[in-house]
């Protein structure tokens, strides 16, 4: 299985929940390891161990799954 190193990136707060970028991270965790942490107006998810024997962006992937999470979430909401 090849893996690649970190790849980190910024979720701006006013479009993600911590809880929807959690819950695709345990969702992903099969495809690589997060670490959720807040940096003022962003979440900062530093992503390891990315399994680059899958199909597809898995980064890419995380990112969009999340902010479907969120909009799922904030629509249940209403």
């Amino acid at each position: 299985m090849s893996r690649a190193d970190t790849v980190t990136v910024k979720l701006h707060r006013a479009l993600y929940t911590r809880q929807a970028i959690e819950e695709a991270a345990a969702v992903f965790e099969g495809f690589a390891t997060f670490n959720v942490d807040r940096d003022g107006d962003h979440y900062i998810v530093d992503v390891t161990d990315i399994n680059r024997d899958v199909e597809g962006d898995v980064v890419a992937e995380f990112c969009n799954f999340s902010l479907a999470n969120t909009a799922s979430q904030q629509a249940g909401r209403r």
